[in-house]
């Protein structure tokens, strides 16, 4: 909401400023670079319509001289830069009485909505263990809850092995036990061998993870920290083997 009352401030002090007689240099200050971007950017998003009218005011004052031009100056507010800091006291002072129902339908506020509500369905139903697998690797964060799905910054696993995709795919085979190894054949009835190259019977990944000689293991990996530093020490764990002949 925030964002759309700055593009609509920026909006009028442009509009206004290309009608000022003789004027070849206009210098905006203000304290969010985000919406000095997003007041020249013409595509779909929140407030686009401030963002229109200030492309085609500017598109005509530019039109008349090459070297008319534009800048946009960051002051924080917390600066209280002379009458930068005065309008921002008169704007932040203002009370406008809206109501008590909500009107705010902008774009931003509506994606906000949907994806709180996907989000809130999402770590609802996560805490169905049918929902995830019974194989599925349960983690924690820091604090001891539970690891649970988000959409921010790709989410917990994402945003912690983002840097690789042949890693993140490893991880995530890993986390939902769905890799070539044993436990996996015996369940799907696979023609491969159930045991591990250690001699134990099953090779599960709780195995492969905690007991199995042949690799470095880990103490039970409470965390995706923990997981990434098994996968340093061992980088074919949870990988397809490649075929001889380049296939599977």
């Amino acid at each position: 909401m925030r964002t759309i009352w700055e593009l609509n401030a920026i909006s009028c002090a442009v509009r206004l400023a290309v009608k000022q007689a003789n004027c070849q240099h206009i210098t905006v200050f203000t304290d969010s670079m985000g919406s000095a971007h997003r007041v020249v950017d013409p595509s779909m998003h929140s407030g686009q319509a401030f963002s229109l009218s200030v492309c085609r005011a500017l598109q005509e004052w530019f039109k008349a001289d090459d070297l008319r031009h534009i800048t946009f100056v960051y002051v924080p507010s917390a600066l209280w830069w002379d009458i930068h800091g005065e309008a921002h006291k008169y704007v932040t002072e203002l009370k406008v009485r809206v109501g008590h129902r909500k009107t705010d339908n902008s774009i931003d506020v509506l994606c906000s909505r949907a994806a709180h509500s996907v989000l809130d369905s999402w770590s609802s139903t996560f805490q169905d263990p049918t929902y995830w697998g019974s194989e599925f690797l349960e983690l924690q964060q820091p604090d001891g809850r539970p690891l649970q799905p988000l959409y921010l910054n790709g989410g917990p696993w994402l945003s912690t092995f983002r840097h690789s995709i042949t890693e993140f795919t490893r991880v995530c085979q890993c986390i939902t036990g769905h890799m070539p190894i044993g436990a996996y054949y015996h369940c799907f009835k696979i023609n491969e061998p159930h045991g591990c190259t250690c001699g134990a019977a099953l090779q599960s990944h709780q195995h492969i993870l905690f007991c199995c000689r042949d690799r470095y293991s880990v103490h039970y990996p409470c965390f995706l920290g923990d997981i990434a530093s098994y996968m340093k020490y061992n980088p074919t764990a949870f990988g397809f083997n490649r075929d001889p002949l380049g296939v599977g």
